[in-house]
């Protein structure tokens, strides 16, 4: 699967997401994620408490050696747009 964000849809929101379920031993769990919301249409929403906003949610490993790898493959992410950005300003 492939996920697409445009520029004109980023936004500078984050936020840490926890949800309660039950694990796939059946064991009570609490998952958690980070989202980065989307800017999204005006009138995709109805009313004030209407939160159901565009955004990735990218759903975290259990084990914190994965979530390391996740958080290292988000910095090089992040490097690459930082780097990308400073030699356009050396232009």
């Amino acid at each position: 699967m492939r996920v697409n964000v445009y520029s004109q849809e980023l936004t500078d929101e984050i936020a840490l997401i926890s949800k309660d379920g039950t694990d796939s031993a059946g064991e009570r769990a609490t998952f958690q994620a980070v989202r980065l919301y989307l800017r999204s249409a005006d009138e995709l929403h109805f009313g004030a408490d209407d939160d159901d906003r565009s955004a990735v949610t990218i759903w975290l490993p259990k084990s914190a050696d994965r979530q390391m790898l996740l958080a290292g493959t988000l910095v090089r992410m992040a490097t690459i747009v930082s780097d990308l950005a400073l030699k356009a300003a050396q232009r």
